[in-house]
């Protein structure tokens, strides 16, 4: 099970009316992610949360020898307890091109960039003004 200090936090907020909480994002650490067509990604590595707490990113850790990672809007994704995996809306393609996006980190320039590739759907608003 990872640690709750292993998330980080995003500029970005939640603004999809669907997004699950962060204590059931956090039930699926280490959960198989597959894709909208089944076809497994990875599984969920650590949770990347909007400032105020809500999940915004799964970062999924693809399986095997690479390190890669990938971003997959929590707002889009829906967990089965019963089987242990979460689903994506989206083609295993491009969830994987993510890669590139997140490759030196998350940041803000990250977050947005995501939610260019994502589009609208990603579920995230406006960046974080600096107080």
């Amino acid at each position: 099970m990872k640690a709750v200090g292993q998330e980080s936090e995003s500029g970005y907020v939640v603004g999809a009316p669907r997004c699950p909480g962060i204590a059931e994002v956090r039930s699926w650490l280490d959960w198989r992610v597959d894709d909208v067509n089944g076809s497994t990604v990875g599984e969920v590595d650590t949770i990347r949360r909007d400032r105020n707490g809500r999940p915004l990113w799964l970062v999924v850790a693809e399986f095997g020898v690479g390190s890669r990672r990938f971003a997959v809007p929590a707002a889009d994704a829906v967990g089965d307890g019963d089987c242990g995996r979460v689903w994506s809306p989206y083609p295993r393609e491009r969830i994987r091109a993510t890669h590139k996006i997140v490759a030196a980190g998350f940041t803000v320039e990250a977050d947005r960039l995501l939610l260019g590739h994502y589009g609208d759907r990603a579920g995230a608003i406006g960046p974080e003004r600096a107080a």
